[in-house]
Formats: C-alpha cells, structure tokens, sequence
C-alpha cells in the first residue's frame, strides 16, 4: 500500500503482522490500515503495484475526491464514500486537480477467513459503498488503525477478534442500508495474488497481468529493489514453508502446490534460502 501514498502522510501504515505468538491457523487477519493525508495532487497510480499478497482493500474517503479507472470505466469516490477492491486490481487511483484536499482511511486485510466475508460483501454490494463518518463502521476503522500504530505487537487473537468485529459492523450496515449491487457496473475480480506462487516464470506473470515482461521487470524492482524473479522465489518459499508447518501434505505434494516442477529443484531452493531441508524444517516446527 505504501506506493499509492507516496505523496501523502500515512499514520499506521506497513505490513501489520502479529508477533506475540505464531499462530498459523485460520483467523480474521488484518494485514495494515492507515489514515492518509494528500499534500499535493499525485500522478495516476497503476494499482497492480501496490501489493505482493493477495489483499482485500477497503479505502474510504474521509474529505475531497478521488476517482478509480478500470479499462474504459471511470468512477468517481467522493467523501463519505468507500472504494472496495482485491488486489492485484487491474485499475487506476487518479486524484482530480483541485484545491480541496483529500483524506482516506484504509484498511487491508488477507487469509481465507477474512477474504470470505470482505468477497461477500464486496461482490453483493459493490466497489463504491457509501457510510455515515459517524457511523460504527467508520468509529472501528479509526479505532482499528489507532491500535495498529499504538499496538501492533498485539496477538493473532485479538486482532481476529478486532477484524471480524469490525467486517461485522460493515455487514450489518449493508444489509440494512446498501442495494445489492447498487454502486458498480464492473465485474467481480477474481481472488489472486500479484506475486503467486503459480506463474512458473516473470515471463508468465507479466502475460497475467497484460505487461511485456521487460516493464514490469523494470516497475517492481524500483518498487521492490530487488528482481521480480527473486520475490516470486521467495513467495514461492514462504508459501511451502507455511504448507510444512500446518499440513500433513508429503515434500513432493507441497513442491508441486507451489509450483516447482521437481522435488530435486524444490528441496535444493528451500535449503539455500532456509538454510535446512524440507523434512529438517518441518520437524523443527512441530
């Protein structure tokens, strides 16, 4: 999310991650959130960029006026209103040149639990949803990104227990409040990830995302500062990791799942980056 905010001040930003224990199970998991505050007009943000993991972003516009493009379709979010979308979103953020300024809060969450009920809501009720600022929605998002900045070493526990509270408020307002669809004429966007684990090449995800592959080799190493190819190996890796830990899936089912074409290739990548075997890991983890 960083990138979309690159001229603005972002209070609770960064990647929220639970550190009081290690939790790998299910849960309503917020992944970051944050207020931020436009100084100046930034340029046309291609929002494919913003994020490696699979996110649902619930971005609601506190004062002023932004506008989100998809192919020939353009959308204008004023105050009061919330831009709901997952990511990798094939669209723009585009802010209108105007004096008045423009102020957003947002929060981004991620993992099955939560992509359940964020999908719903989303695919029901539509990419532009509008809420009361004094609302409960909005009274929980706010308390939500205060906690993340005073907080965020907090178990995975208690920010499920915030999440779901929170995704709650949102359902409940809906259903009472919002048409079913009322609000978009874009078709539902399919859960994904920008960086997956699937494409077996760089090559193979720019195609995905409609970009030659010299583009977006060039775009995400000045975002990332480091190549494509090597953040999708270590998306791959984490993902075979966390398989190790809480499956009971065999090496060859999980150097499969991630997309490796051989066991040989995928034991060789995991000990350089983890620096043991597959079987070594997953042993030490139990």
């Amino acid at each position: 999310m960083d990138s979309v905010h690159k001229n603005s001040r972002s209070i609770g930003t960064g990647n929220l991650r639970a550190t009081a224990d290690s939790w790998d199970g299910p849960h309503f998991r917020i992944f970051s959130g944050g207020i931020n505050d436009y100084r100046e007009t930034p340029p046309p943000h291609a929002m494919f960029m913003d994020a490696m993991e699979s996110q649902g972003i619930w971005e609601y516009v506190l004062s002023g006026t932004v506008q989100y493009r998809t192919g020939s379709d353009q959308y204008r979010v004023e105050a009061g209103e919330a831009l709901v979308t997952r990511r990798p979103d094939p669209g723009w953020m585009l802010r209108p040149v105007t004096d008045v300024p423009v102020q957003t809060l947002w929060i981004a969450v991620c993992d099955e639990a939560a992509f359940r009920m964020f999908d719903y809501l989303h695919l029901k009720y539509g990419h532009i949803q509008r809420f009361p600022d004094d609302s409960r929605v909005i009274r929980l998002a706010r308390r939500m990104v205060r906690l993340m900045a005073e907080q965020p070493h907090r178990s995975a526990h208690f920010w499920s227990m915030k999440t779901f509270e929170w995704l709650n408020s949102w359902w409940e307002y809906a259903a009472s409040q919002h048409k079913p669809g009322g609000h978009t004429r874009l078709s539902a966007l399919q859960p994904s990830r920008l960086i997956s684990y699937s494409p077996k090449t760089v090559k193979n995800f720019a195609a995905e995302m409609g970009y030659s592959r010299a583009y977006l080799t060039r775009k995400l190493t000045q975002q990332w500062l480091r190549s494509p190819g090597r953040v999708l190996r270590e998306v791959r890796l984490q993902e075979a990791a966390k398989l190790l830990r809480t499956t009971q899936l065999s090496v060859n089912e999980v150097a499969t799942k991630v997309g490796y074409l051989t066991s040989a290739g995928f034991c060789r990548a995991f000990q350089a980056h983890y620096k043991q075997s597959p079987r070594v890991y997953r042993l030490e983890q139990r």
